[in-house]
């Protein structure tokens, strides 16, 4: 497969991730706009607490299945042994289903035990933790079930339950018990059905649409072989390296109930969600890179990895950077319009968090390239590094700095982690993004944004929309003058839009057909 066809591939899957994640996203802030509206700062806390508990167990109780099982059946079905792929379905839904009934019984206990007599003495965000950890099994297997679609290339399921299913019945649940005047255990509620909801839903569609059609008849008997060695051998890592990167995102949550009010954890968890859209764009497009590459492992077609790491490292950037600059030059309006005048304490921790956050587009791919090539081992070394640093950094600054000193380290720990591994992508796979034309646009951004940040501090930026309309437009303008992008990436370009419009005429001529 040549680069061209791959990123085709890869475009054309992320498309679909990309507006799903973006509706999904935006439908997040939403309900977290109900909810701040109906619940105390105080409880709003303890609910993100609680959230927090269940995410880390979450997080535990998936062993890595859900990046594994996507790698290996792309990695299988590019040597055409089916009959590994249907093992490791069966094993990977088989070991999902037992963590997560483990999980209900253990998880409660272990956090009482930690936190029984620390910031949860009254035991509020246990006896929340007690209600949603009944969502464990269903989201494990929810989880499972799109990683298993993911290794067949077919990556709108994500985008059918995760990004619109999941956000859309919990927007509603939560509306309905804002409607009724519920209280918090009403709220903690509302999200618990709306996973049943999500779990049912996408039940009845993996027994309509099954990922693996079954052209001859296969043994039907459970088998735990070589494969399923190798699977738990690969993915145990990547359960090391989830969890601790899970554990950067939620150790300032945690840290911050520890030291400081719950009000303060509230105005945090509202506004780091924000910094999320940041990684909008490569979580989209890495979803379809990692199947897509391992597939190429797989057949030992490697030449390509190289080129294309560059080019979707670059337009990735090239994407996410507008939306940094509007973060980070205008938080406090940033955070007015969505959460109110009583958050806009969180902007100096927002724009921190933006600058943390956006070495993930800058770097780009290294997680995924690694992930691909089978590097599981050194993506646990490296997380557990970056753990480290983070909770050294929260330790000394949130009892002094509070959401500030939460932000600083949440963001050296993430651009610590992506300077590791775009390290090892180097030596290992000599492997870079760092092109001169790269290397260009890294000037270039620099540039803007420094003038943005003189030009407001002179007051000569309002916040108004034409403003960033102007700045957008002068920024791709740059880059075409500058000619970032070569006139191999133009051709590229050039065939994606071609297909994107082969395909939206396929899908709009059946409309059509139905309208007349």
């Amino acid at each position: 497969m040549s680069v061209n066809d791959s990123v085709n591939r890869i475009v054309a899957g992320s498309g679909v991730i990309l507006a799903g994640t973006f509706i999904g996203m935006l439908l997040d802030i939403i309900t977290k706009k109900v909810l701040t509206s109906h619940l105390a700062p105080a409880d709003f806390g303890t609910y993100a607490l609680a959230l927090t508990v269940i995410s880390v167990t979450g997080a535990i109780a998936t062993l890595g299945l859900n990046e594994g099982v996507p790698r290996y059946i792309a990695f299988f079905r590019g040597r055409h042994e089916e009959q590994k792929v249907h093992e490791l379905i069966i094993s990977a839904m088989i070991m999902g289903l037992i963590a997560g009934l483990l999980s209900i019984l253990v998880s409660p206990s272990l956090f009482h035990t930690l936190a029984g007599n620390g910031f949860d003495a009254q035991g509020k965000v246990l006896s929340v933790v007690k209600t949603l950890i009944f969502a464990v099994p269903f989201t494990i297997l929810l989880n499972l079930t799109v990683a298993i679609y993911r290794g067949f290339d077919r990556t709108n399921v994500n985008m059918y339950f995760y990004n619109i299913i999941r956000p859309v019945s919990l927007l509603g649940f939560a509306t309905v018990a804002v409607f009724i005047n519920a209280s918090l255990k009403g709220v903690v509620f509302a999200d618990l059905l709306s996973m049943i909801f999500t779990f049912g839903i996408m039940s009845v569609y993996f027994i309509k649409k099954p990922p693996i059609k079954q052209t001859v008849k296969q043994e039907r008997k459970i088998q735990f072989g070589d494969t399923t060695r190798q699977l738990i051998r690969y993915s145990f890592p990547l359960l090391i390296t989830a969890t601790l990167l899970n554990i950067m995102s939620w150790i300032d949550t945690i840290m911050l109930g520890y030291f400081k009010s719950a009000e303060i954890v509230g105005i945090y968890n509202a506004v780091y969600p924000l910094v999320g859209f940041l990684s909008l764009v490569i979580s989209s497009i890495g979803f379809v890179y990692v199947p897509v590459t391992s597939k190429l492992w797989g057949q030992n077609e490697t030449a390509p990895l190289g080129s294309i790491y560059e080019v979707m490292t670059k337009w990735c950037f090239l994407l996410t950077f507008p939306l940094f600059a509007l973060i980070f030059v205008y938080p406090e309006y940033f955070i007015t319009k969505l959460y109110g005048a009583q958050y806009v304490s969180g902007s100096t921790a927002l724009r921190i968090l933006a600058l943390g956050f956006i070495t993930n587009s800058y770097f780009g791919f290294n997680y995924h390239t690694l992930l691909a090539s089978g590097d599981s081992d050194f993506l646990m070394k490296c997380s557990v590094a970056s753990a480290g640093i983070n909770i050294a950094v929260n330790f000394m600054l949130i009892p002094e700095y509070g959401m500030v000193g939460a932000a600083i380290g949440t963001a050296v720990s993430f651009s610590s982690i992506e300077v590791l591994m775009t390290l090892r992508a180097w030596r290992k796979q000599n492997m870079h993004p760092f092109t001169s034309m790269y290397r260009k646009l890294t000037f270039i951004v620099i540039l803007m944004v420094g003038s943005m940040l003189a030009a407001k501090n002179a007051h000569l930026l309002t916040g108004a929309l034409w403003e960033y309309t102007a700045f957008i437009i002068g920024y791709f303008l740059i880059v075409h003058r500058a000619k970032i992008l070569d006139n191999a990436e133009m051709k590229m370009i050039g065939e994606i839009r071609k297909n994107f419009r082969y395909r939206l005429r396929l899908r709009i001529q059946p409309l059509k057909t139905l309208a007349s």
